[in-house]
Order: structure tokens, then C-alpha cells, then sequence
């Protein structure tokens, strides 16, 4: 099976091979960051909120930001280096596209 197979229909995960699950893995996961990082790209569409002065920022699920950060969801909930980029809202936590943008282009290349 395939990994657009896979995605097309999540149900049939139990139709893999245990021996092929962790290449599958691999590819579906690169496969997200790619979906992030290409996301994180593009501006968001104009809307209301942006009309009343967010900037266009969006806040991210721990799950989003980690696929994009190549980082674990700990990391984020616990690292200081996530907390410039970290939100809280009443008891939940996001995390700021435009603060981990941020954060990528202060560390590139170090």
C-alpha cells in the first residue's frame, strides 16, 4: 500500500504489513512537514479579524507547530526556546505561525 492510498482511505492502515509501517511513517510525515512548511508560506485569506488588526497571524495546534518545527509536543508545551511563540488561552495552548516564523528566520543558518 501506498501512502496516497493510505490517505485517501486512513481506515485501511490496518491492511499494512507490520514490516512496511515504519517507512509508511516516514513518508507520511515528511509528506506533513512538506503540507506545513508550504502552508506557513502562504498569507492568509483577508477576513474580519485581519480587517480588525491581527495582522493575519494564526495559531497553531501543538501538532501543527511541532510537523512544522520537526519538534516534539513536548518541546513546545516545555522548552523556554518555544515560548516566545507560545499562547496562551484560558486553560489551552497555541502556538503563533507568525512568532515561529520569527523564530525560524532568527535561527536559519546557525
Amino acid at each position: 500500500m501506498t501512502a496516497a492510498e493510505l490517505v485517501a482511505d486512513p481506515a485501511r492502515v490496518a491492511d499494512v504489513d507490520a514490516v512496511t509501517l515504519p517507512a509508511l511513517l516516514a513518508q507520511l510525515t515528511t509528506a506533513a512537514a512538506a503540507v506545513a512548511a508550504r502552508l506557513s508560506t502562504i498569507a492568509p485569506p483577508t477576513s474580519a479579524s485581519a480587517a480588525a488588526g491581527t495582522s493575519g497571524d494564526r495559531l497553531l495546534t501543538a501538532k501543527e507547530a511541532a510537523v512544522l518545527l520537526g519538534l516534539s509536543t513536548d518541546f513546545l508545551y516545555k522548552h523556554e526556546a518555544a515560548k516566545p511563540f507560545r499562547v496562551r488561552i484560558g486553560s489551552e495552548v497555541r502556538f503563533s505561525l507568525a512568532g515561529i516564523q520569527r523564530f525560524i528566520e532568527r535561527h536559519r543558518g546557525r
